[in-house]
C-alpha cells in the first residue's frame, strides 16, 4: 500500500509540473465552446425525410454514431490524449531511471499500475466535469456522461501504461491517434462503424450519441476491452517485476 501511495503521489506531481494532458483538455474545451457558438442552429427536418431513407437509417442505427460536438471531442480526448499521456508518463520514468529505482525499492507491477492509473484518473474526472458542463450535460445526463467517458478513460490509461512498459512504446501515439479519430470517421462510414463496434472507444462514441438508451451492452464491451488489456499487462509482468 505504501508503494502504491508513493507511486500515486509521484505521478500526480509529475503531471502537475508538466500538465500536457490538462493543456490539451483546455484546448478541446475552447474548441467545443467556439464550434458550438459558430455552428448554425439545428433545423427540424424529420418530416421531410423519405420513408425509405428512414428504413435504411434504422438498419444501421445500432452501430453508426451521431454524437454531439462535445461527444466527439470527449471521444478524441479519451482515445488519443489519454493513451499518449499515460504512456508518456511511463516513458518519463524510464528515461529518468525512476522505474529502475522503483523496481529496486520493491514496487510491484500491479502497484505501479494502480498508482499511475489513479493519479491520471483523478485529473481526467475533473476534465470530464468541465466537458459535461461545456456540452450542457447536467443532472442525470452528466452522471451517464461521466460514467461512460470515465469507463473508457480507465481502459485508455491501462492501455497506455501497458504500451509504455512494453518494448515498443513508440506505438502509443499512433494507436492513440487511431482510437481518437477512428470513431469520428465511423460517422461517415457505415462499414467502418460496423467493424469497430467491438472497440471500447467506439462504444463510448455510440453511448454518447444517446445517453437515454440502454447502455448495458456498451459497458459490457468496454469492460471486456479493459479485461483484455489487463490480461496483456499481467502477461507482460508474469515474472513479477517492472520492465525498465
Amino acid at each position: 500500500m505504501n508503494n502504491m501511495i508513493a507511486v500515486f503521489i509521484k505521478q500526480l506531481t509529475s503531471q502537475i509540473k508538466n500538465p500536457v494532458m490538462l493543456i490539451q483538455a483546455l484546448i478541446f474545451v475552447v474548441m467545443i465552446v467556439l464550434f458550438t457558438f459558430l455552428a448554425p442552429g439545428d433545423d427540424d427536418c424529420e418530416s421531410c425525410i423519405p420513408a425509405y431513407v428512414c428504413a435504411e437509417c434504422a438498419e444501421t442505427q445500432g452501430f453508426v454514431p451521431d454524437p454531439s460536438m462535445v461527444g466527439l471531442f470527449a471521444v478524441m480526448f479519451v482515445g488519443m490524449t489519454l493513451v499518449g499521456a499515460s504512456s508518456s508518463l511511463v516513458l518519463e520514468d524510464k528515461t529518468t531511471q525512476n522505474l529502475r529505482f522503483m523496481t529496486m525499492s520493491g514496487v510491484k507491477p500491479f502497484q505501479y499500475l494502480v498508482g499511475t492509473l489513479l493519479s491520471i484518473f483523478i485529473l481526467v474526472a475533473l476534465v470530464m466535469v468541465v466537458f459535461s458542463i461545456a456540452g450542457g450535460y447536467f443532472r442525470y445526463d452528466m452522471l451517464w456522461f461521466m460514467l461512460t467517458t470515465l469507463a473508457g478513460a480507465i481502459v485508455s490509461i491501462l492501455f497506455g501504461v501497458a504500451i509504455g512498459l512494453s518494448k515498443y512504446p513508440i506505438f502509443a501515439h499512433p494507436l492513440g491517434f487511431i482510437l481518437g479519430f477512428g470513431p469520428m470517421l465511423t460517422t461517415f462510414n457505415e462499414d467502418l462503424a460496423r467493424y469497430t463496434r467491438f472497440i471500447y472507444n467506439q462504444q463510448v462514441n455510440l453511448a454518447l450519441t444517446d445517453l437515454d438508451q440502454d447502455l448495458s451492452s456498451n459497458f459490457i464491451v468496454i469492460a471486456i476491452n479493459g479485461l483484455v488489456v489487463l490480461l496483456f499487462f499481467l502477461w507482460m509482468h508474469r515474472k513479477g517485476e517492472l520492465r525498465w
